[in-house]
């Protein structure tokens, strides 16, 4: 039955339980509720439920309940709602991925499943849909835009708007997801303006990607249809984004944190145009810190008012993308509720999803799912496939002694454009064990065995005055996952690939030929099906390992820092497989400054 599809029969039964004919099945008393709408508290106030639904809400309500629970003074809030999320960086299913974030006050997320969709196209995201039916809140997608993301990467898959055509129309399916190429918007590539047509006459969204545009060609971007983004790094950047149109989506989480920067810019008048998202959430990160309260939290302690704060996560977020039935705690609509202890912490306390309590103090309150069937997930398994590689593959060379170099900034995305005198040895082969600080990198093509492999070099993954004396691999690395391992010398990358190939995708750290820690990630190469708690504590203890054994710097996360490294939508350098990348100039370089530029590879 649709979303959406009300008989008759229960709009009676709603009107009898609000006239007090009828008893409704819960009744919350004794709370302090937040009104989204008029932006103030309603103090003692009660709201009753019934099939999921609100009946009524505030202090002068007329029905009556079988059940009521006492919420003792506590905050209640319409649930949470993730604006932007990539249930993929969990490394989650979407049904353990829900009992990662509801016990966090989230019920209602609006995930682009980009990451699977790189590696198996719309069986991944076919994948992904089916998944989130069994999931314990309310899961929403945006078809994603760009796979591949750039024509500088090889992907498992590739969508036109012609595949993409066979999902538009599905109710669970809000719109496009991150238009990342601007440069092909702007140039009018043909097959992104059939996407960007097709979901605008669906009558629905078209999500933004736009790191430093500015300009006209912000605003052709627009003319594209695009209404939001959540790339924004400046207040500027939100400023001029709000005065074209968009809806400007602040994020916190676990790879980029702008809400600081973007808070200064965040007004009474523009309030309403700002909503919070996470884009991505680690599970070890999720259960420190929160999910999207955590999110809240930061933009009420960066000076937004929390009331504010609230409606940025709910009401502000259902509007914009056309959800009726979400975001404000009314008669008629979900009965999706966060209960907080205040508005400082917002620490959560108890979690609704439809009228059904499923956390209580943090912690899930129903019982874990089962795996996934197995024929179910047999089309997102087994995806890692390279070509025998040897040690002599990994070797990077420079013969004029200079290097173009990754520069990495905590807490940031965009990475620095450095270039450095390297030592080298005979022939100019890099030797990154007489250069303190920088890595090798390698991005290996693992989807169908081309045998492509692109290298550069990155400083700042590792601690001052540390000697790295090993590898750390992965094959979630942004957009099309590929390979991606990191290391200072090139048997331990070789063997960290291996490893890799052996459990069929995961991470991996190796020191002399030993794996030191792993985790697998059968799934795609992305997620596991194992438990949320459990697959949390496999990476902490891989973090931990490479921050102690191996001195990675305490300011990054490894496994998130080096996922981003091929993202070459990003400025400003960039690994794919095809080599070294410069997303300003959008074209391959040479890791040697004073070589010729190498053509792109077709």
């Amino acid at each position: 039955m649709p979303r959406n599809f009300v008989l008759p029969e229960m709009l009676h039964r709603r009107i009898d339980c609000a006239m007090g004919r009828r008893p409704c099945e819960l009744r919350l008393r004794n709370l302090r509720m937040i009104d989204v709408v008029n932006g103030v508290v309603l103090d003692n106030a009660e709201i009753f439920i019934d099939n999921g639904v609100i009946i009524d809400a505030g202090c002068e309500c007329k029905a009556n309940a079988r059940q009521t629970i006492d919420l003792e003074g506590a905050f209640a809030a319409p649930g949470l709602i993730d604006a932007h999320v990539h249930i993929e960086s969990s490394m989650l299913t979407p049904v353990r991925f829900a009992r990662l974030v509801a016990p966090f006050g989230t019920t209602t997320i609006i995930a682009d499943p980009h990451e699977i969709a790189n590696v198996a196209g719309l069986e991944g995201i076919r994948f992904m849909m089916r998944e989130a039916l069994r999931a314990e809140i309310t899961m929403y997608f945006m078809l994603s835009s760009c796979v591949p993301a750039t024509p500088f990467e090889t992907s498992g898959a590739v969508l036109t708007a012609e595949d993409l055509a066979e999902l538009i129309n599905d109710e669970r399916v809000l719109g496009l997801a991150e238009l990342m190429n601007v440069p092909g918007v702007l140039a009018c590539d043909s097959d992104l303006l059939k996407k960007a047509s097709m979901t605008l006459s669906a009558g629905k969204r078209i999500d933004g990607h736009s790191p430093l545009t500015s300009g006209a060609a912000l605003s052709a971007y627009a003319c594209a249809g695009v209404r939001s983004d959540h790339e924004c790094s400046t207040a500027q950047e939100l400023v001029d984004r709000l005065r074209r149109g968009f809806v400007v989506q602040m994020r916190e989480g676990s790879a980029g944190q702008n809400v600081s920067a973007l808070a200064p810019a965040a007004t009474p008048k523009n309030y309403r145009f700002l909503c919070l998202c996470t884009d991505d959430a680690s599970p070890d990160d999720v259960f420190a810190r929160g999910h999207v309260n955590n999110v809240v939290r930061k933009a009420a302690a960066c000076g937004i008012d929390p009331i504010e704060a609230v409606r940025m996560a709910t009401v502000n977020t259902a509007q914009h993308y056309g959800l009726t039935t979400k975001g404000i705690i009314a008669p008629g609509l979900d009965a999706d509720l966060v209960v907080f202890d205040n508005l400082a912490d917002f620490t959560v306390l108890r979690t609704f999803a439809k009228g059904r309590e499923v956390a209580r103090n943090q912690w899930m309150t129903t019982p874990e799912p089962e795996a996934a069937d197995a024929a179910q997930k047999s089309c997102v398994t087994g995806r890692v496939n390279i070509k025998d590689l040897r040690e002599e593959d990994f070797v990077l060379r420079t013969h004029s002694g200079k290097a173009r170099v990754i520069g990495l900034v905590p807490g940031d995305l965009v990475t620095r454009r450095i270039v450095c005198d390297v030592p080298t040895a005979a022939e100019g082969v890099i030797d990154c064990r007489r250069c303190p600080g920088l890595l090798k990198i390698a991005v290996i093509e693992r989807h169908h065995a081309s045998g492509n492999i692109g290298l550069g070099l990155v400083k700042g993954f590792v601690e001052e005055g540390r000697a790295f004396d090993g590898a750390i691999a992965s094959t979630i690395a942004h957009d099309s996952h590929n390979i991606v391992v990191l290391g200072d010398n090139d048997a331990d990358m070789l063997a960290a690939v291996n490893e890799i190939k052996r459990m069929k995708g995961g991470l991996v750290l190796v020191r002399k030929g030993s794996v030191v820690s792993s985790l697998p990630l059968e799934i795609g190469g992305l997620m596991t099906d194992a438990d949320a708690l459990g697959t949390a504590r496999r990476k902490q203890s891989f973090i931990a390992a490479a921050h102690d054994a191996f001195g990675v710097a305490r300011n990054l996360d490894p496994v998130m820092a080096m996922s981003f490294l091929p993202l070459a939508v990003i400025a400003h350098l960039r690994v794919t497989d095809k080599g070294l990348f410069d997303s300003d100039a959008f074209r391959i370089v040479d890791i040697d400054p004073q070589a010729e530029n190498p053509s792109a590879q077709s």
